[in-house]
């Protein structure tokens, strides 16, 4: 069991039990190791919402609020494609699927096929034109 050294403040009852315990799942232990965390790292979390987020803020950051402009849980990400947070998790993993996850090969790709992918409809297909607008027919 690692000691706590003088210089970190242990989280004891700062925070609910239920996000004390998420923390401490995650390898996060002291005040301080919340602190590196914030904000970022501790939104990647899982199972960590802005709920929970919101509690830790108001206890050890008080009159800061941070808002991402959009949240993805880690694990929608397909890995090794680059189309990740340029459009949403499920339009990613349809076009991987479909052998597509670079941006290259997306706007190679003719609109009837993409439409032949399986879990790739029409609203997809409008998310993805919105954003690469250049895809040929």
């Amino acid at each position: 069991m690692s000691e706590v050294t003088q210089t970190e403040t242990p989280l004891d009852d700062l925070l609910p039990l239920r996000v004390k315990a998420l923390l401490q799942k995650n390898g996060i232990h002291t005040v301080e190791d919340v602190r590196k965390a914030y904000p970022h790292q501790l939104l990647k979390i899982w199972g960590m919402g802005m709920l929970r987020f919101k509690q830790i803020e108001a206890v050890l950051f008080p009159g800061e609020s941070f808002t991402p402009t959009r949240v993805y849980s880690p694990l929608p990400h397909i890995k090794g494609s680059s189309l990740n947070g340029t459009i949403s998790p499920a339009a990613v993993r349809a076009l991987a699927r479909g052998g597509i996850t670079t941006v290259d090969q997306l706007l190679a790709a003719e609109r009837k096929d993409l439409m032949n992918i399986k879990g790739l409809g029409v609203l997809k297909l409008r998310e993805i034109e919105s954003v690469f607008p250049r895809i040929t027919d």
